[in-house]
């Protein structure tokens, strides 16, 4: 059988050793196979649990393909690349998946009064908005809260899917399979099993994209309530534009057809371990976390520097790291960082030792275990979260920032390595240039020097506040961030 990537490359034979080392592993008699006995203990292994005869069942029927009850050592190779197989291999060696924790998300959300059965009515809602979010992400020309709201309910949309080919009415017959008008959780994995062996999609972006995309099509439902909207209570059509790309950016990523070499290809930089998925995210922190009160015991417990014009307190402020998709934000622990650091009258920057804190019961604690806590969070938090973390903390949690402020989060950015200095000229040009559009726009620029216009420039750029989101959605307009599926959810939070 061909290798999982071109020939003869160190990561083939990375591959075939460590595949071969398992295989032998579990043939335990060197007969060439594995027996259901065998699979039975690699699969309660491997899910650190025991395992059912339904599900020893569902792995025979994905790797034996000769069907003599057996798993050869080419239908093992072959088993391990399949998509949404129940076992897969990863960087530290076989892991356990499982789809119906994957996709169990995105059903809660189309069973929208949550009776256990999804209705005509929930399933062609649900499709319509997604497949019509895959038009609205490329048209323009009309405000898109116009156009959402002249789509939404259309059954005609622009799709190129294939689990939207058809109309959300006869799709949902195809899946009722019992014609009992309602779809079960079961009816729902198996149509989904098939899209996605379809689209073959690796099982690890799985597990990330479709509890992402249950959560953008979940904001849909509630983006009347205020959470969804500006302080003025006015739609907010970027907050809505986003949602849309990102319903439509999950849809292509989960739903789209890839290449086997493709697949096979993100499969082995798993294994080689050149793949980063992130693991934390971003919620609301808790009522009564305080940032100023944080400040103010650092200052009086642990700083020996009188307060100056040249001291900064460079403070990160994180979640930490959740255990499972369905987090409660009030029970949600949160962690802090704290780098006093002040510039000398030699131009030098003496940067102090971290001090770390843990918020509990309401207030700011120092405790044992907060510096690990808080790095075992901030390593599983992305770039474009800990940037965010740093605007949000910079600003208090407040709705919006100032400009000042906001160069203090830049430079913080490029001391923690999250930017390089390319990356914060160009945004820093970027706003410039919106500034000087806006002042030329209203005449105000004419008959002032280079020199005169350039001030005009940043004294009013130094009236400019930003929310948080706006922030990062400009640094997405400007490439400085990939967008992830963690991204989506903090674009909206406010």
């Amino acid at each position: 059988m061909a290798s999982p990537t071109s020939g003869g490359s160190q990561t083939d034979q990375s591959w075939s050793s460590k595949t071969k080392e398992i295989f032998q592993k579990w043939d335990v008699h060197g007969t060439g196979v594995i027996t259901r006995k065998r699979l039975r203990e690699l699969l309660s292994q491997v899910a650190g649990k025991a395992v059912t005869e339904e599900e020893i069942e569902r792995c025979i029927a994905e790797a034996d393909k000769n069907h003599n009850g057996l798993i050869e050592y080419n239908e093992f190779i072959e088993w391990l690349q399949q998509p949404c197989a129940t076992v897969r291999m990863g960087s530290q060696g076989l892991e356990y998946f499982s789809l119906e924790a994957a996709v169990r998300p995105l059903y809660d959300v189309y069973d929208q009064n949550g009776d256990g059965l999804v209705s005509m009515e929930e399933f062609v809602q649900c499709q319509t908005i997604l497949q019509n979010c895959l038009g609205l992400r490329s048209q323009t020309a009309a405000p898109l809260e116009d156009q959402f709201k002249k789509q939404l309910g259309k059954p005609e949309g622009s799709a190129s899917l294939s689990v939207f080919d058809n109309s959300p009415k006869r799709v949902f017959g195809q899946v009722d399979a019992d014609k009992s008008k309602g779809i079960t959780f079961e009816e729902f994995l198996e149509w989904q099993r098939t899209r996605l062996v379809e689209a073959r999609t690796p099982s690890k972006e799985l597990e990330e994209l479709l509890p992402a995309l249950a959560r953008q099509l979940k904001r849909v439902f509630r983006f009347d309530d205020s959470a969804e909207q500006d302080a003025t209570g006015e739609c907010d059509s970027k907050v809505l534009q986003k949602i849309v790309d990102n319903l439509a950016k999950f849809c292509v990523e989960i739903w789209s057809k890839k290449e086997e070499d493709e697949t096979k290809a993100k499969d082995i930089k798993v294994l080689m371990g050149k793949t980063r998925h992130y693991t934390n995210r971003w919620t609301e922190p808790p009522v009564g976390l305080n940032v100023k009160k944080l400040k103010a015991k650092f200052l009086a417990t642990e700083s020996c520097t009188k307060v100056t014009e040249n001291m900064d307190l460079d403070l990160m402020v994180i979640p930490i790291l959740a255990e499972g998709d369905d987090v409660n934000p009030r029970s949600r622990v949160w962690l802090a960082q704290i780098i006093q650091k002040v510039t000398m009258k030699d131009g030098k920057v003496r940067e102090d030792d971290p001090v770390y804190y843990e918020f509990e019961s309401l207030s700011w604690h120092k405790t044992d275990d907060a510096m690990y806590k808080f790095h075992t969070a901030l390593d599983a938090l992305p770039p474009e979260l800990r940037m965010f973390s740093l605007l949000k903390a910079e600003a208090d949690f407040g709705a919006k920032i100032a400009w000042e402020q906001v160069e203090k989060v830049l430079n913080r950015c490029l001391g923690h390595g999250i930017m390089n200095a390319t990356q914060v000229a160009e945004y820093k040009n970027s706003m410039e240039l919106r500034v000087m559009k806006a002042l030329k726009e209203e005449d105000l620029l004419s008959g002032l020097t280079a020199e005169e216009s350039q001030k005009k420039v940043r004294d009013n750029l130094m009236a400019v506040s930003q929310r948080p989101q706006e922030i990062m959605a400009m640094m997405s307009d400007l490439k400085v961030f990939k967008v992830s599926s963690v991204w989506a959810d903090f674009m909206t939070a406010d």
